[in-house]
């Protein structure tokens, strides 16, 4: 492994459950490791859903060997949030984990994607009602 590509400081990011003053479970991710990685993009698509756009990137983050890390984890970078959908050992030699994630689109960005296409709708009428 060439230690010289991973040039991005990710958090690795953990989900804690705790209970609040009425006994009730809330949760929060927290970081638990700071690591360096090589952020490799490997597709994106774009759909139409139910008249709302969604959008995936997914991307290939490597990191030297992290034995506990797994799907229940996430990764942030910078302002971008990533969902791990698997981790593997690579060439289970024990020196670096190749984790295949899923960047999660935040509802704030789709909210901004419906705007913009419903401003489109609106000039493209340009029709006068009595």
């Amino acid at each position: 492994m060439d230690i010289g590509k991973l040039n991005r400081r990710v958090e690795i990011l953990r989900f804690f459950k705790d209970r609040d003053e009425y006994g009730g479970e809330v949760g929060e991710w927290r970081a638990v490791a700071k690591v360096w990685a090589a952020i490799t993009p490997v597709s994106g698509t774009e759909q139409m859903f139910a008249q709302q756009v969604t959008a995936e990137a997914v991307v290939k983050i490597t990191i030297r060997y992290l034995p506990w890390l797994d799907v229940m984890h996430r990764i942030r970078y910078g302002e971008k949030l990533y969902e791990i959908i698997g981790a593997m050992d690579a060439d289970t030699s024990h020196t670096k984990t190749i984790l295949n994630c899923k960047e999660m689109v935040s509802d704030e960005l789709q909210r901004k994607a419906e705007e913009s296409q419903n401003d489109d709708r609106r000039r493209q009428c340009a029709c006068k009602r009595p």
